[in-house]
C-alpha cells in the first residue's frame, strides 16, 4: 500500500509567537473553540460521542471540549506546529496530502498570516524530516 497517496486533514493555527496562536486556537473568541463546542455537544446529544473517543470503553462525561480541542486542534509557533505534525504522523503513518483545515476567520490578518507560516516555515520543516525518515 502506497502511504503516500493518503490525505489527511488537521484543524492547524500558526502564528508568530505563542501567546498569540493560543489565544487564537484556544482562547474565548476563538473559531476552533466555536466549532468544536458546537459539534462535541450536537454528537453527544446524538449519542455520538464515541467519534471523539481515543479508547472506546472511555466514559462520553470525559469527551469534554478540551478533550477535543487537544487532540484535533494543532496550534503554535512554525516549530511547535511543525513538531506536532511530525508527532500526528509518526501516529498515523507517511501521508502525502494534509489539508489545512482553517475554521471562520475570525481575524482576516491572523488567518493570513498563519497560512504563510505553514507553507513557508512549517512544511519545508516538515517534508525535510519526512525525507530524512524516508
Amino acid at each position: 500500500m502506497d502511504f503516500g497517496n493518503w490525505r489527511v486533514a488537521k484543524s492547524i493555527f500558526v502564528a508568530d509567537d505563542l501567546k498569540t496562536a493560543r489565544e487564537y486556537a484556544r482562547g474565548a473568541g476563538s473559531p476552533y473553540v466555536h466549532y468544536y463546542k458546537s459539534l462535541v455537544a450536537k454528537l453527544k446529544k446524538n449519542g455520538r460521542a464515541n467519534l471523539f473517543k481515543d479508547d472506546p470503553n472511555m466514559s462520553d462525561d470525559d469527551v469534554t471540549l478540551d478533550y477535543v480541542l487537544d487532540r484535533l486542534v494543532i496550534w503554535g509557533t512554525p516549530d511547535k506546529v511543525a513538531d506536532e505534525v511530525l508527532t500526528f504522523r509518526d501516529q498515523v503513518g507517511p501521508f502525502g496530502t494534509l489539508l489545512y483545515a482553517g475554521h471562520d476567520w475570525a481575524d482576516v490578518t491572523l488567518a493570513r498570516r498563519s497560512k504563510v507560516l505553514l507553507a513557508e516555515k512549517v512544511l519545508p520543516m516538515v517534508n525535510s524530516a519526512a525525507a530524512e525518515a524516508a
